[in-house]
């Protein structure tokens, strides 16, 4: 089946944060050389090619962690925003969490209840890490429905159902005990796919973007 062009969508980038650059503290390898460079070209090609719009949005959520020795820790220059992501002052809100989901302790939530209003509409989600903080806040985001159309009173419309898009090669997992870091990558994705999010490649959703140049 088609997926229906929707009128509304937000890119949410999580944790794209210095700390996690070349890091010992997160695992000896990581999968996806490859995020870096994606991520960067998502950022500069959803700004070049659906913005200025009030139908389209970016969004940052970083990770403030509690814990002292972490390279995101507030007291780390880890905890600034990575060079190849950096978000436009004023323009693209950046929201702070402490916890694994994007959800918890931010206005996320209702900032994408207003945005997708009504009419619902595609949240493409991209970041770090697979396992963790990205597939906690996909899994939020289906739970909630957080892309769907919902009426005056917040609860959501039939027929309105929105969509929650995991940019596959946008975010990346480092090795976890006996699994490499490229098997820990596949199993989240494969995990989120369908019934949580729909997953896709950066070149396919930078398609999907073009088509909606002009449109809204």
């Amino acid at each position: 089946m088609a997926i229906p062009t929707p009128q509304k969508t937000v890119l949410l980038l999580i944790d794209i944060q210095a700390g996690f650059a070349q890091n010992p503290y997160w695992g000896t390898t990581r999968s996806n050389p490859s995020f870096e460079p994606n991520a960067s070209l998502l950022l500069t090609t959803y700004r070049k090619t659906l913005l200025p719009s009030p139908n389209h949005k970016i969004i940052h959520v970083h990770h403030s962690s509690i814990h002292p020795t972490s390279p995101l820790h507030p007291s780390s220059p880890g905890m600034q925003p990575a060079a190849y992501a950096l978000p436009l002052p004023s323009e693209e809100p950046i929201y702070y969490k402490s916890v694994n989901s994007a959800f918890i302790g931010t206005p996320l939530s209702a900032l994408l209840e207003t945005h997708f209003g009504a009419t619902g509409g595609r949240l493409y989600v991209a970041g770090l890490t697979t396992d963790h903080c990205v597939s906690t806040s996909i899994r939020m985001a289906a739970n909630l429905y957080a892309a769907d159309g919902r009426d005056e009173q917040g609860k959501v419309i039939e027929g309105r159902k929105g969509e929650v898009v995991l940019i596959e090669d946008a975010t990346a997992a480092w090795a976890k005990g006996d699994w490499d870091a490229e098997t820990v990558h596949k199993v989240h994705v494969a995990s989120l796919n369908g019934e949580f999010a729909r997953v896709a490649k950066t070149g396919d959703v930078i398609g999907e973007w073009e088509a909606l140049k002009g449109v809204t």
